[in-house]
């Protein structure tokens, strides 16, 4: 009973969505009806500039913290819940009921939730992301890939315990990641996805 409060009190707390709390306390409004209409980051740094968008990550990002290092203390010694309640802060993200259940991707609470969970196997995600999106100028693609070189690591220096808990957590967030950027992912066959035009370092080099 305890384990099942810690990962609904996970829940709640990421369903506070930094976007849209911080949108209307600084008086950027809701940022859904702008932009990409999503209440992530990337929409608040596009809509609202540098400082808001930074804000909203950081915002987001202690979520993801938060979430597994306070609320699995309520149930010591169960080595699954940290991750559980990892999963449900990211899930309350997306899906805020605080919001009508519309919230943000997931990745910037994501990202707080896999720097506690698995530190070691941030360093390749990270690189990918920054190598993704320096050659392409797609933030979505780079969250993918990077999620997917998280996933990666993560399998193979847990193998062969494929069913330890970091394996199956990273693989259910690979699967999120990509359900949440389905649209990116269209966009991109279509060839009419939207490019961050200033994080691409080499084409500003041209």
């Amino acid at each position: 009973m305890i384990a099942f409060i810690s990962v609904l009190s996970a829940y709640l707390l990421g369903s506070v969505s930094g976007g849209l709390v911080l949108g209307r306390l600084l008086g950027k409004g809701d940022i859904r009806s702008v932009g990409s209409g999503n209440a992530g980051a990337t929409n608040a740094l596009r809509t609202g500039g540098r400082g808001f968008g930074v804000a909203v990550l950081l915002f987001d990002v202690s979520k993801g913290v938060l979430a597994v290092l306070l609320l699995p203390l309520l149930a010591p010694g169960l080595g699954w819940l940290p991750y559980a309640c990892g999963a449900a802060a990211v899930v309350g993200h997306v899906w805020p009921i605080y919001f009508s259940f519309r919230g943000g991707k997931g990745a910037a609470t994501l990202i707080g939730v896999l720097l506690c969970l698995v530190p070691a196997a941030m360093l390749p995600g990270v690189a990918v992301w920054i190598l993704t999106l320096v050659l392409t100028g797609y933030v979505g693609l780079a969250t993918i890939l990077g999620m997917t070189a998280i996933m990666l690591f993560t399998g193979i220096t847990q193998a062969p315990v494929v069913t330890a808990p970091p394996v199956i957590f990273v693989v259910t967030m690979w699967l999120l990641v990509v359900y949440t950027h389905r649209e990116n992912i269209s966009r991109l066959r279509g060839g009419n996805e939207n490019r961050f035009e200033r994080a691409m370092l080499l084409r500003r080099k041209r």
